[in-house]
């Protein structure tokens, strides 16, 4: 029998959570500290600390409370509309140069990982040179993490409902880390359970495609009634009305990585709680519901490999 607390890194996504966070240096400061008292948590992942000083300080906090961090660079991208694929030399060239700024900002503020995501999808574009441009910008992206030592996560994202980028088919990422083999070392895909529904993939698709690669796991809750307000990709919390996912489809995700090999009895997995708060709602009652949804999930796992055991 294996314990999951021993078998899991279980990380939980704070910008979602507390968006004022990124403007209100308590609402940040409170939050994180909250974070990281928690026990049920291993790990932290993090938008973007522009402030240097807070950057030392919460490197202080992850070593007083043996808790690591991930530096999401997603919120990054968005915002300054970098493009890893972009068909504009001097363009792309900008976001590398960022993107490894931010990996130096990530090391000081204590993180072993980074996240990051492609660009826009161009509806108007070849797939292919699309593809090729992104793979040349992530080799230098491995490259600057490696040097780093820092772990490179690329995550799938919707390509066609809400945030449009032009990496997150698994088929898609399956064809690019295999451009890629032999080439990277820090380099890992980052499935999203709350993404699969967009895309269109069912749960066992996106992890069979993608199983070969996995370096990290989120998992998430989307909405895909264009009439609801929650729609595409807004992180409702699980067991939303409309929504896609509960504890059977948590269940399901477990189960498929357990089969996939991700989930085993001889390595530490991460995975990643992402809710997003909507205006009303409580942030410490979403992780509370977060946390039994995902470990009635865990007992509801039937496993079926022998290698990777049983999670209690």
């Amino acid at each position: 029998m294996i314990n999951w607390r021993e078998q899991l890194e279980i990380s939980l996504v704070h910008p979602g959570l507390w968006p004022a966070a990124a403007t209100d240096e308590q609402v940040w400061e409170r939050s994180v500290r909250l974070v990281l008292e928690d026990s049920f948590f291993g790990r932290i992942e993090v938008a973007p600390i522009a402030n240097p000083q807070r950057r030392r300080r919460f490197a202080e906090w992850l070593r007083v409370t043996n808790m690591k961090a991930s530096y999401l660079l997603q919120p990054l991208i968005f915002g300054q509309g970098y493009n890893l694929q972009s068909a504009d030399q001097a363009e792309r060239e900008l976001a590398i140069k960022a993107l490894i700024a931010a990996m130096d900002d990530a090391l000081e503020s204590g993180a072993d990982r980074v996240t990051v995501i492609s660009g826009p999808e161009d509806p108007q574009a070849q797939l292919q040179p699309q593809l090729d441009r992104l793979s040349d910008s992530l080799l230098l992206l491995d490259q600057a993490a490696a040097e780093r030592k820092l772990k490179l996560d690329l995550e799938l994202f919707d390509t066609a409902v809400d945030k449009k980028r032009l990496f997150g088919d698994s088929r898609m990422a399956d064809k690019l880390m295999q451009q890629l083999a032999g080439r990277t070392t820090h380099l890992a895909l980052l499935a999203d359970l709350s993404h699969v529904p967009l895309l269109g993939e069912t749960i066992e698709d996106t992890v069979s495609n993608t199983q070969a690669w996995l370096g990290h796991v989120h998992i998430g809750n989307c909405c895909t009634n264009p009439e609801d307000e929650r729609y595409g990709d807004k992180h409702p919390y699980f067991g939303y009305p409309g929504g896609c996912h509960d504890v059977p489809e948590v269940a399901r995700f477990l189960q498929a990585l357990i089969s996939a090999g991700y989930l085993s009895s001889d390595r530490i997995a991460g995975l990643g709680i992402e809710i997003i708060t909507a205006v009303d709602e409580d942030p410490g009652l979403l992780i509370a519901g977060a946390k039994r949804t995902l470990l009635k999930a865990l007992q509801a796992v039937e496993t079926r490999s022998p290698k990777a055991g049983d999670l209690i």
